[in-house]
């Protein structure tokens, strides 16, 4: 498509959603004449675009989904822990699935011989984790937009922060005991940047959790720049 022209269209689909916020796929279709799959990658990203939040029915999906967006996943990251899995796509592997190894049964991946499922099924562990989750979204709330739970074709992630016409990715990592950041967790946050080509990313975690090498919280991987901070830094205007 021309460029010029798909710039047009980007424009009128986002001020469409911009007066129109609870908007659907047909009133965007029916009143602008646009299919919105035709320039962008599905409608959570064209409400990113908008700067609108995006509406609850869109994070609903039906067991099937789920599973098949679970399965996707493992395939393209075998090796994958429940936790990782759970965090990438908001599937309650254990419920939805009845264990780990289901999953990468179904998925036709060699099962690790490490246990990955420790913790999981402990309702306090769980329960702690969301509203923690929920503190870091209201502290971040306090100094702009916030949009919980975007989702793209990598997962999805926590949030997207916006302020000053800046957006950031933002992770959370409710990390206690002897669990930090490592790698793996830059990776996953990396994978949400470059999907949704956004430059700037903060993994939020307790302080007890920050990597264990020194000065490696503020990490610059090509022109993305991931930033390592707790609760206590955000409402410290670290943003």
């Amino acid at each position: 498509m021309n460029t010029k022209r798909q710039s047009e269209k980007r424009k009128i689909i986002r001020d469409f959603i911009v007066k129109n916020p609870t908007c659907t796929y047909l009133d965007i279709k029916n009143n602008t004449k646009i299919k919105v799959e035709r320039i962008y990658q599905n409608m959570p990203a064209a409400f990113l675009d908008a700067g609108v939040a995006l509406p609850i029915r869109y994070y609903k999906r039906n067991k099937d989904n789920q599973k098949e967006e679970v399965i996707s996943f493992l395939k393209r990251n075998p090796g994958a822990t429940v936790i990782e899995i759970q965090e990438v796509t908001g599937v309650n592997i254990p419920r939805e699935f009845g264990s780990i190894k289901d999953v990468y049964k179904l998925a036709g991946v060699r099962y690790p011989e490490r246990e990955v499922t420790s913790g999981v099924m402990n309702p306090d562990v769980c329960k702690r984790s969301i509203l923690f989750e929920k503190f870091v979204v209201d502290e971040f709330s306090k100094y702009g937009e916030v949009f919980p739970k975007v989702r793209c074709n990598k997962g999805i992630t926590d949030a997207i922060f916006v302020k000053d016409n800046i957006k950031y990715v933002v992770e959370v990592k409710d990390f206690r005991g002897r669990n930090n950041i490592t790698k793996s967790q830059i990776k996953q946050i990396l994978r949400y940047m470059k999907d949704l080509d956004i430059r700037e990313g903060f993994i939020v975690c307790p302080e007890e959790s920050f990597p264990k090498r020194n000065n490696s919280r503020n990490l610059f991987i090509g022109d993305f720049k991931i930033r390592i901070i707790s609760p206590k830094e955000i409402c410290g205007g670290v943003v």
